[in-house]
């Protein structure tokens, strides 16, 4: 009796496994029309909206941090450390992809040079100096007087336009800004490489002269011939640490590319964002007409 009931359940879970696809595919083939007709249509619609899109013009570059060389420091170097004073190049990789990411680089670019008009283009109100308010504000309710872009309108507007990523293997740093100008892309970035450099070399003297002013009244208070010897050492190592960095061109890092300005938009991609959405208005069409099949059996579908 159990062979019999085991029999019995086998057969019924076959029943209920089994799926019969002839009726999707009678409905799907009766549909192909409007399934391709709707797809077609999705992609006309994306393809007409890409085209109200603006062009992306990015302008790249690569840049190669100079790596300090204690060899070259002398042995003051380990003393200065031990006294607490900082010492060495920040032009690490690590150091310098941090600096060109930082919101601090970004408002000390735009206070110093007005980029706005390449940014935001027709959007921009050089009387005011602000953006000018769309559709969108004026449906919220934006009816108030349009603030002047400031340092936090900076920050955001790098952080979505500007990329930097380190290359582990060989150490360079490969830039990146986008915005609706090809040539003001290239000028922006160029802007960045200065100003970075710009920032390295006041932070390194900054640092030198409050080193030698430390060791100088080390060596006044000092008797001891050796220490003294040894604090003219470090003295004259914070000496040419300075006088490197009044090599502008060889300080901080080696530009290898330098900006160009792009003979080629980067986006949007209007063909391809077009392509998907129509791929994926043809999978939707058909599981609608499945959804309907599932659920109004009776229903038939008519060309």
């Amino acid at each position: 009796m159990n062979r019999d009931q085991n029999e019995a359940t086998t057969v019924t879970l076959d029943k209920e496994v089994s799926i019969d696809l002839a009726p999707y595919f009678r409905v799907l083939w009766a549909a192909k029309w409007k399934i391709v007709l709707f797809s077609l249509l999705v992609g006309a619609l994306v393809l007409a909206y890409m085209y109200t899109l603006p062009n992306i013009y990015r302008a790249t570059a690569t840049i190669k941090p100079e790596s300090s060389d204690t060899n070259k420091a002398g042995a003051g170097i380990g003393a200065l450390a031990s006294l607490g004073l900082p010492v060495g190049i920040p032009s690490g990789s690590e150091n310098l992809e941090v600096l060109l990411k930082s919101d601090d680089l970004a408002i000390r670019v735009f206070r110093k040079y007005d980029y706005w008009p390449i940014l935001l283009q027709t959007s921009y109100d050089s009387g005011t100096k602000s953006r000018k308010a769309g559709w969108l504000d004026r449906l919220i309710g934006g009816g108030g007087k349009a603030k002047p872009l400031g340092d936090w309108d900076a920050v955001r507007e790098v952080r979505s336009r500007m990329k930097a990523a380190t290359d582990r293997k060989t150490g360079v740093i490969n830039i990146s800004f986008e915005s609706n100008s090809a040539e003001g892309s290239a000028t922006i970035l160029r802007s960045y490489l200065d100003e970075a450099k710009s920032r390295l070399q006041e932070e390194a003297l900054n640092r030198a002269n409050k080193n030698k002013e430390f060791i100088q009244g080390q060596i006044t208070r000092t008797v001891d011939p050796l220490i003294r010897d040894r604090l003219f050492t470090m003295y004259g190592a914070e000496v040419e640490r300075e006088m490197m960095a009044k090599n502008r061109e060889q300080f901080g890092f080696t530009v290898i590319d330098s900006p160009k300005v792009p003979d080629r938009k980067a986006g949007p991609t209007r063909a391809r964002s077009a392509l998907v959405a129509a791929i994926l208005a043809f999978f939707v069409g058909c599981g609608y007409f499945v959804f309907r099949v599932n659920n109004f059996p009776n229903r038939t579908i008519k060309d």
